[in-house]
């Protein structure tokens, strides 16, 4: 038994999961616990964030009051990124106000889960739309301060490999544990089920939120924050012109994508006959896929730097929709989510990592901020456009028109930034800044 706990400890250590051989020591704390953060918080989302719209479901919730839900989602991520870089530039420091706020959802998934033992109806059903509401509400208040929190754990020239074993571990995570936690709550009767889910969740969150709150904090972001937040916002985008044409391009390419997004599913199953077992075949080919981009593309990411990567992925991604117009069959997806998985798992963390670069240092929680919400504002607006293209125009010339705004973007990309030549470009702006 020792000697397999020694030989697995040695591949361990070979394998170097955390990416931190050659690092300086410092650094290293920071990025275990960092890895070991995110292995809980994905353990934690396998228990919840699939099964949110079939609880509210199972309590009597309408398909209305499921769209309110996702609705009010995309509104507060459009409405507190701002006030929580706010809050974090006031205080000094971004770890208290990532842990307070990523505590706040626990405190209101756990609401969530004991509300409807104490009644049922429809009040009972809208407390509980409004407390997961106000779940994603936290999590949108923490993502800029945790985005700039995580980009000085670790080194620049690390961040691509490290993110992507990260990522990889937490999508391998989901991958066993979302059945697993689906399999569970079917052992009791709705919505019992989901409860003790959550409670898991819960269990699992709160570690989580204890191995951050190890994580040194290696810059503070002490400032005067701006007493009107409209001012802070267009402050941070027109002092650096090449970070807001970076926003300015993701904004086009996020409302083109958006704009197909969400119909997407829909027409696996309306058009194309995808039955449950289909999807679920086609999500773990996804997942497989996306595991296997993060590892090319973290390490593509730190050789040849992270412009170079989003290029790539910039560059091929508009085509993708395009592949669904001469589908005839479900199976046929899988010419689809090969692609895409990979693609994608490469745009995520070259997108990461470019923005961590391109947000000014001296303000970079509030730059990422004015980021997130106007990307928030292009995925609520998407969707709303989409779905008029599809009354009028039908599916597949809605999925075509997605893949050509993303073709615009793309070239945007190209032409606006010269991300080849990205390094040169970035410093005559600073300077005058």
């Amino acid at each position: 038994m020792m000697k397999a706990v020694t030989l697995l400890r040695r591949i361990w250590i070979r394998t170097d999961p955390y990416a931190i051989r050659g690092v300086v020591r410092t650094y290293r704390k920071g990025m275990r616990l960092f890895w070991w953060y995110g292995v809980f918080l994905s353990m934690s989302s396998a228990f919840v964030d699939s099964f949110v719209t079939l609880y509210v479901l199972s309590l009597g919730a309408t398909r209305v009051q499921v769209g309110l839900l996702a609705s009010l989602a995309s509104f507060f991520g459009m409405l507190m990124p701002i006030p929580g870089a706010q809050w974090a530039t006031l205080w000094g420091k971004r770890k208290p106000v990532v842990l307070i706020s990523y505590g706040l959802r626990y405190v209101a998934l756990v609401g969530a889960l004991l509300l409807p033992q104490f009644g049922a109806g429809p009040v009972i059903v809208m407390v509980v739309i409004g407390l997961f509401a106000l779940r994603a509400a936290f999590l949108h208040l923490g993502l800029s301060p945790w985005t700039s929190f995580a980009g000085d754990i670790v080194p620049s020239d690390r961040r691509g490999r490290f993110f992507s074993s990260r990522k990889t571990v937490m999508a391998l995570a989901s991958l066993i544990l979302v059945p697993l936690a689906g399999q569970f709550i079917g052992l009791f009767p709705e919505p019992i089920g989901y409860r003790i889910s959550f409670g898991v969740a819960v269990v699992f969150g709160l570690f989580s939120l204890v191995l951050f709150s190890r994580i040194p904090e290696r810059r503070e972001g002490a400032g005067e924050p701006h007493h009107r937040l409209h001012l802070a916002f267009w402050d941070v985008l027109k002092r650096d012109p090449v970070f807001w044409r970076f926003t300015l391009i993701s904004m086009v390419f996020n409302f083109a994508w958006q704009m197909g997004g969400p119909y997407f599913g829909v027409y696996e199953v309306e058009v194309l006959g995808a039955t449950a077992s289909i999807i679920g075949w086609l999500a773990m080919a996804s997942a497989f896929m996306r595991m296997i981009g993060q590892q090319v593309w973290g390490r593509a990411t730190d050789r040849r730097g992270s412009q170079w990567a989003f290029s790539a992925c910039m560059l091929f991604i508009p085509f993708i929709p395009f592949i669904w117009l001469p589908l005839t069959a479900a199976w046929q997806l899988i010419f689809v989510v090969v692609p895409s998985g990979f693609l994608w798992a490469g745009r995520e963390i070259a997108s990461f990592n470019l923005l961590l670069e391109l947000a000014d240092k001296e303000r970079q929680t509030e730059a990422i901020a004015s980021y997130n919400t106007l990307l928030a504002m292009a995925n609520i607006a998407g969707p709303l456009v989409g779905g008029q293209l599809v009354q009028a125009l039908g599916y597949r010339w809605t999925f075509a028109l997605s893949g050509g705004g993303r073709v615009i973007a793309a070239v945007m990309f190209l032409m606006l930034l010269k991300p080849f030549n990205l390094s040169r470009l970035t410093q005559p702006f600073r300077a005058r800044a």
